[in-house]
This record gives C-alpha cells, structure tokens and sequence, in this order.
C-alpha cells in the first residue's frame, strides 16, 4: 500500500491576508501547511477549525532555511510588498510554486531606469510559470462580464477604494493601483496599452490620479486609513453607478454590488475565487502566462503613474 503524500503548503506573512490564503489552501486539500511569521501564532489565529481533518498538521517552520526540508507544493507570498523580492528568492528554489499578493514586488529604488518593471520581467521570464500574482480584481471584472454588466465600450471609469491600511503617499498608490488597474485593463480586453497622464494628487492619507487609458477617460481615487472601520468599495462605468457590499453569513463573506442604487448583483468572493484559480492553473501554462503578462503591463503602468508623481509633486 502506497503512503499518501500530503499537500504541503507554506505562507510567509500568516496574519492579514495571509489568513485568506490559509483557508483556500484547506480548501484545496491541504493538509500540511507550514508559516513563517510571528512566533505566537496558533491555530485559532485563523479563525478556522481544523481538528475535523485527516492528518492536519500545521507547523511553524520559523525561518527559510527549513523550505528546503519542508519542500513545500505552494508557498504563498503574503508579507509587506517591500519584502517580497527578497522572500521570492528565498522560497522559489524550494517551492513548486509561488503565489505572490500583489503589488509582486516593489522597493524605492531611487534610479531613472525603471527597476522594478526590470526586475519583475527577469524574473517572471524565469521562472517557467512557476510564479503567478493574486489580482482579485480580475475576478470581479470577469464576474461582471459573464453577467453581461459591463459594456463593450467603457469611456468613462471612476474607481474609489478606501482600505484600512498603513501606507502613506505613493506607497498608497503602490499598494492600490494593481486593484484598480487590473479591473479596467480585464474590463478592456487590450493587449497593448497606451497611457495618458492628465493629473495626480498625493495627500499623507490619499493619492488620486485622473488618466487615460486607451479611449478610456479614468479617475482612480484611494485612500488609506489605519481607522477605518472598513473598507469601501465603489465604481462608475460609464453611466452606471456600483458600490459592493460584503457581510458574514455563516463563515462565509457574502459579496454583492449595489448597481444605481436598486439591482443587487450577487458575487463570488473575488479573493478566494481568484487564488482558487490560480491553485487550479499551475498545471495551466497559458494561464499563469497571461496573469504574468496582466502583471507586468500594470507594472509599468505604475511605474510611470509614479515618475510622473515625483516630478510634478
């Protein structure tokens, strides 16, 4: 009789999101899942209950030098963007393969060139699709499309998303516009982008910028506050007016829209039906390929939202 090999499964950064990344891989049939993070941590941090699972074990493995002896099947990326280069490369040489939170990787290299869209391409173009990036965005723009809610042509987007975060001036942005900007580029079904710049505005609190994408006249607007009570999601296309709602029911978060004030569109959680795809498209080479190109496109789009903020601010 053949041993039953367990799927092993790592997250770097347990709290926060990296809860989320925790139940999915339960989910998934994980049932050996180590963490790299806080000494304290326990089960109950996640709020989950695990004892009714065949041989679930959960280990803290404590630094990245024990990966090698784990041998993770997925290691999940959730620690603070400005480490995510350095434990990329901790983790990809042991891992099967990587899910990173998004924004990927970002560090305030202060250089004309434009290092972080550098960095990213030399190591996405080597990793054998190895590497994908959670953009849950991306499934709530499919969901609309497949509801026949968003229009062919988009002339106008308006994107507010207010979050209870830490960042401060462009790291606001940083931490955001993959949000905002891997919803439009989903809604617009382009491969090639041309941007246009016509104003942005950074406070300590919010960053703001007013664009164009394509034909596509865009104001994103994001704010970050570690007071808030929660955060707050809300959208115009064209004409039509979207503010999503989530609530609790039964361990489960319940997701809708709000469409001008009177249809209710019902939702999957964009953030666990995205990772759920990316769990299920590792064996999908052209998946994990167009993630990647997605990736980078809002990679260098960013980086030029953010030279433009340094000269003009």
């Amino acid at each position: 009789m053949n041993k039953k090999i367990l799927k092993k499964g790592l997250i770097v950064g347990p709290s926060g999101i990296g809860n989320v990344h925790f139940r999915e891989f339960l989910r998934n049939g994980f049932n050996n899942i180590a963490f790299i993070g806080k000494s304290k941590f326990k089960k109950r941090t996640f709020n989950i209950t695990t004892n009714k699972i065949k041989n679930f074990k959960l280990i803290n493995i404590q630094n990245f030098a024990n990966i090698k002896k784990f041998k993770p099947e997925v290691t999940s990326i959730c620690s603070p963007f400005t480490k995510h280069k350095d434990h990329i490369l901790k983790c990809k040489k042991y891992s099967k393969y990587l899910i990173v939170e998004k924004p990927f990787l970002w560090s305030a290299i202060k250089l004309k060139k434009d290092r972080n869209f550098e960095i990213a391409s030399n190591l996405l173009a080597n990793s054998n699709n190895k590497i994908a990036v959670n953009l849950p965005m991306i499934s709530l723009a499919k969901q609309l499309i497949l509801k026949k809610e968003a229009p062919s042509k988009v002339r106008f987007f308006k994107f507010f998303y207010f979050t209870k975060g830490k960042q401060t001036y462009e790291n606001i942005a940083v931490d955001l516009l993959p949000h905002a900007l891997s919803f439009i580029l989903t809604i617009l079904k382009k491969s090639t982008v041309e941007l246009k710049i016509f104003s942005i505005k950074k406070q300590k609190l919010e960053w703001s910028c007013r664009i164009k994408i394509n034909e596509t006249l865009c104001i994103f607007q994001f704010k970050q506050d570690i007071l808030l009570k929660e955060s707050i999601l809300k959208f115009n296309i064209n004409k039509d007016h979207y503010k999503r709602f989530q609530k609790d029911v039964k361990k489960e978060r319940l997701n809708y829209l709000l469409k001008n004030k009177k249809k209710i569109i019902y939702l999957k959680n964009p953030m666990t039906d995205y990772l759920y795809y990316l769990l299920k498209s590792f064996k999908k080479p052209n998946n994990i390929k167009k993630n990647n190109k997605l990736v980078l496109i809002i990679m260098k789009l960013k980086e030029n939202l953010l030279n433009f903020t340094k000269v003009n601010n």
